[in-house]
């Protein structure tokens, strides 16, 4: 009799030990889930709430494209070759508000651009990477002489023409 209760009483306890794993196991995989979720919705910015998360959606502009045409610039190129670049580029800018900000910032972005200009090599931009990489850098140069915190009012640059002349 003292053997069938210890029997009895051994069965059930490994009756609630797989209860007690098969809940540990739902509560590591809920876990996970969740960290999931706020891990790949942080970067679209779901994870923000309220206004935070209107703020950094950004509307696709109805109609065409807004560009500014910018004036030329001419510089002389580092290295001490002599070299001339003469680049004409045009800021692909995300609404019509965007536009008239650049254009009232205007001298503080031809000083920025000039001293990144200046500072390159015709080594460096007789390449389409060198040219892909002076883009990039002309765009954040003019996004932050406008410094309009969260905001980028030029989301490309374009050059319309790009001429690199050796002395």
């Amino acid at each position: 009799m003292a053997e069938e209760k210890k029997k009895a009483a051994g069965g059930g306890g490994s009756k609630m030990m797989l209860i007690v794993i098969v809940l540990l196991v739902i509560l590591i995989a809920a876990v996970g889930a969740l960290g999931a979720y706020l891990y790949l919705s942080k970067g679209n910015g779901l994870a923000e709430s309220g206004a935070h998360a209107s703020e950094q959606v950004k509307k696709k502009p109805e109609g065409p494209p807004i560009f500014e045409k910018m004036d030329t610039f001419v510089v002389n190129l580092a290295g001490g070759s002599g070299a001339l670049l003469q680049v004409e580029l045009q800021a692909q800018l995300r609404d019509v508000e965007s536009k008239k900000t650049l254009v009232e910032y205007m001298p503080k972005i031809r000083s920025g651009l000039i001293l990144l200009l200046s500072s390159k090599t015709a080594e460096e931009l007789a390449s389409a990477d060198g040219k892909v990489r002076l883009k990039a850098q002309v765009k954040k140069i003019i996004n932050e002489s406008i410094d309009l915190p969260g905001q980028e009012p030029v989301e490309s640059v374009l050059f319309t023409s790009f001429i690199i002349q050796n002395q």
